[in-house]
């Protein structure tokens, strides 16, 4: 049996964007369950008026570089005596978007959750 369940959260006041799919599958008294999430963030909005401000623009922040450095996280937990095993992976970033006279700074954070136990240790639970 397979199982998914599709969120997608728009809040326009707050500039965040939440995507997030579960999959949840049963097989051979296995339980395997996998969650996604796609976070984005509007952090700032500079506007400009010329590409010459634009061209400045982009050079001072190739400077001030260190501050758009993505991270990424993994953690793996294993557990013989519940028969379950995890994975946490998660990735933070920034990129930009030019539109029109706008510049965009969006952060994001992507997540992704594995876990994976046997059916009789989970209906104890």
């Amino acid at each position: 049996m397979r199982e998914l369940i599709f969120k997608n959260l728009t809040a326009i006041p707050s500039k965040k964007r939440d995507i997030s799919l579960e999959e949840i599958v049963h097989r051979n008294g296995i339980i395997s369950t996998t969650k996604k999430r796609s976070m984005y963030f509007v952090r700032e909005i500079h506007k400009v008026k010329s590409k010459k401000e634009l061209a400045e623009w982009i050079h001072i922040r190739k400077k001030n570089g260190a501050k758009d450095k993505k991270f990424f996280h993994i953690l793996r937990k294993c557990s013989s005596a519940k028969k379950e095993d995890k994975l946490i992976c998660k990735m933070r970033g920034t990129f930009y978007i030019v539109a029109d006279v706008s510049i965009y700074n969006i952060v994001f954070v992507h997540t992704i959750k594995i876990n994976i136990k046997n059916e009789e240790s989970a209906k104890c639970i």
